[in-house]
């Protein structure tokens, strides 16, 4: 299900089911084809799926892909070529994914680095509800490496990705529909996550290597019982569902 720029979320309902991820991607393309049809606005949906690595479309270019993705298979971790860039990135259901779609103008202050910073914006400050003071930054060593990475005393704690397609407002000027993705670790099993995505680069015959300890959970910094995926999915949309407007200025 789709939300709407009037509803801007799509909230989890208490008893939602996972995704497939390849259902994920199709509501997430959904969300961009709408917002460039649209010209304006900003469409929100936040999910959960299955284990999995995610991999972008030039890690499937790589010698050993095929062969690493049989292997990742029978082992219980299929892998999926996604939309958005970026690397590796394994996924569980104790990660929390959200995603937007949002159309902006094409101006002389468009840039990379501004539609990351005004995705994440309302993802930090509902980080600060729950108590969690986090900022963008890299963290050399965590899967899926950025500047934009959501970081938490120096781990990473989300990975973000985006892509852009241009469009036209609904007043017909330039402008550019976003693709924006978070994957927020909440509970997951961190070592078993990243000894996965460790092996899949092994298995591609590639060296480099990703460190467990570069990385937290909301569950490891709130440290309370109220820390499940599943809770703090629901928790999520429902602070964007009561924003009076939507987090990322509408073009147009």
């Amino acid at each position: 299900m789709l939300a709407s720029f009037e509803d801007p979320v799509l909230a989890a309902e208490p008893e939602a089911p996972l995704l497939d991820f390849t259902t994920a991607q199709s509501l997430e393309r959904r969300l961009l084809d709408a917002a460039a049809l649209r010209g304006f606005g900003c469409d929100w949906a936040v999910w959960r799926t299955h284990q999995a690595l995610i991999v972008p479309s030039q890690t499937a270019n790589a010698a050993g892909f095929h062969v690493a993705s049989r292997e990742m298979l029978a082992r219980g971790w299929p892998v999926y070529v996604r939309d958005t860039g970026g690397d590796v990135t394994p996924q569980s259901p104790g990660i929390i994914n959200a995603s937007a779609a949002f159309v902006l103008p094409r101006t002389a202050d468009l840039s990379i680095r501004a539609t990351y910073q005004q995705f994440c914006e309302p993802l930090v400050a509902f980080l600060r509800t729950v108590g969690i003071d986090a900022y963008l930054s890299s963290v050399p060593g965590a899967f899926c490496d950025g500047a934009f990475n959501i970081v938490v005393g120096g781990r990473k704690l989300a990975g973000t990705a985006q892509r852009w397609r241009l469009t036209r407002t609904c007043d017909g000027d330039p402008a550019v529909a976003v693709l924006a993705h978070a994957a927020i670790l909440a509970d997951p099993d961190i070592d078993r996550s990243i000894a996965a995505t460790n092996l899949f680069y092994r298995l591609c015959g590639e060296s480099r290597e990703v460190d467990t300890a570069r990385h937290t959970s909301l569950a490891m910094l709130l440290k309370t019982a109220q820390t499940s995926a599943h809770g703090l999915s629901q928790r999520l949309s429902d602070y964007l569902a009561q924003q009076s407007t939507p987090a990322l200025s509408p073009a147009g």
